[in-house]
C-alpha cells in the first residue's frame, strides 16, 4: 500500500538515524529501543498529530510519519546528551515554523520553567516584544529574585533562539473585581434554566449569555448562538422560550446569532496556524514583525504581516522575501496542506508607515 506521504530525502535520514546513534555509556539503553521502534512505526504508519496545545497527548500519539517525528526525537535526545551530524542534518530539513507549531507557545514554556522553580508566577504576557513577568509577591521577594527569574526566562529564549524580546519582572496587581450584582445573578439563574430548556427541545444551542451595551446600561442584550440551518420558525420559538422562561430581569433584548459550524472550525484551524506564524516572525529580530491579522471576508484568505521595516529600506526585497519564503515553506508542508484542505490564501506585508511591500 502506498504511504500516506512520501520524503525519500527526509525518510532515508530518519533511518540513517538507527545506524548512527552515538550514546554516553550512561544512557538507557530501553530509551534508545523505544525511539528506534517509534521510528519502525513511523515507517509503516501515519498517525495524525492533535492541536498544538494539547498536553495529554503520550510520546506515540505525538510522533507522525513527518518531520515531526525528528522535533521530537530531537527534543527526547538532547535532554540525553545525544550527539549525532545525522540529527543535525534531519533538523535542519524541518521547516522553521513548523517546529513553532509542535511546540508550546513561548510564554507558556516560560511560565512552566518559573513555576517548577517555584517561583510566585502570576502571569505572563508579551506587547510590542517585551515579555511582561508577573509575580505575586511582595517587593523585596521580586527585587530579591528578579535576576534569577530573568535569567531563567532569557536562558529559555536563548536556547529557542529568539532575539527580538526584552524582559521586565513585575510586581501582580491585584484588580478586585466586583461582586456580581443581583441582576447579573438573576440573568445567569435564568440563562442556565433557558439553555436546559432549549436542548431538552432540540434546539441546537452553541452558545448563550448576556452583555451590557454600555457600563450604566439599563437593557441588557441576551445573546444565543445557534445553528446556521436553523429555520426562521425554529427562531422565533427559542425566542417566545426565552420571553416566557427570563422572569423579572428589567429591560432586555434578544438577539440570535446563525453560527456556521464549518466557517467556526476553518478558523480554529487558522487562528492555531496564525499563532504560530506570529510566535516564529516575531520573536527573531531579522523578520522585524510586529503584528498580524487576517480575514476570511473576502475571499481569498488574507494574512496581513505588520513590520518595522521602512518603504525605502535598501535591502527592501530582501526582508520581504524572506518573510514571504518562510511562511510559504511552512504552510506548503504536508502537514499544513492537510489541515488548510486546499484553502487559499493571500500573503499581504506592510511596512512601518502602512504601505504594501510585496
Amino acid at each position: 500500500m502506498k504511504k500516506q506521504y512520501e520524503n525519500k530525502e527526509l525518510n532515508n535520514a530518519l533511518k540513517s538515524i538507527n545506524n548512527n546513534l552515538i550514546w554516553k555509556k550512561s544512557q538507557k539503553q530501553n530509551l534508545k529501543n523505544q525511539i528506534l521502534t517509534d521510528i519502525d512505526k513511523l515507517e509503516k504508519n501515519g498517525i495524525n498529530i492533535p492541536k498544538r496545545w494539547n498536553n495529554k497527548m503520550s510520546f506515540i500519539q505525538k510522533l507522525t510519519y513527518t518531520g515531526v517525528a525528528v522535533i521530537i526525537l530531537f527534543c527526547f535526545l538532547i535532554g540525553s546528551a545525544f550527539i549525532s551530524p545525522v540529527m543535525a542534518e534531519v533538523v535542519s530539513k524541518i521547516p522553521y515554523l513548523s517546529k513553532i507549531f509542535h511546540s508550546e507557545p513561548i510564554l507558556n514554556i516560560v511560565m512552566s520553567e518559573l513555576q517548577k522553580k517555584d517561583y510566585k508566577i502570576a502571569g505572563v504576557a508579551s506587547i510590542s516584544k517585551k515579555i511582561y513577568i508577573s509575580v505575586d509577591e511582595s517587593e523585596a521577594y521580586i527585587e530579591e529574585n528578579r535576576d534569577d527569574i530573568e535569567s531563567i526566562a532569557s536562558e529559555i529564549l536563548k536556547a529557542k533562539q529568539y532575539n527580538a524580546y526584552t524582559i521586565e519582572v513585575e510586581r501582580q496587581v491585584n484588580n478586585d473585581v466586583p461582586e456580581a450584582s443581583d441582576r447579573d445573578k438573576a440573568l445567569d439563574e435564568s440563562l442556565e434554566k433557558i439553555k436546559k430548556e432549549l436542548t431538552a427541545q432540540q434546539f441546537n444551542i452553541l452558545s448563550i449569555g448576556f452583555m451590557y451595551p454600555s457600563p450604566n446600561a439599563k437593557t441588557v442584550n441576551i445573546e444565543i448562538g445557534i445553528d446556521t440551518n436553523e429555520s426562521e420558525q425554529r427562531i422565533e420559538q427559542i425566542k417566545e422560550i426565552v420571553a416566557a422562561s427570563l422572569g423579572d430581569v428589567g429591560d432586555y433584548s434578544i438577539k440570535i446569532e446563525r453560527i456556521n459550524l464549518a466557517e467556526r472550525e476553518k478558523d480554529a484551524v487558522w487562528s492555531e496556524i496564525i499563532a504560530a506564524i506570529y510566535e516564529g516572525l516575531s520573536a527573531k529580530k531579522k523578520y522585524q514583525v510586529t503584528g498580524i491579522a487576517y480575514s476570511f471576508h473576502p475571499a481569498p484568505l488574507e494574512i496581513t504581516i505588520k513590520t518595522s521595516i521602512n518603504s525605502s529600506d535598501k535591502e527592501l526585497d530582501a526582508k520581504v522575501g524572506n518573510i514571504e519564503e518562510t511562511i510559504n515553506e511552512f504552510l506548503n508542508t504536508k502537514e499544513m496542506k492537510d489541515k488548510i484542505a486546499g484553502e487559499k490564501y493571500r500573503i499581504i506585508i506592510r511596512s512601518k508607515d502602512k504601505k504594501r511591500i510585496n
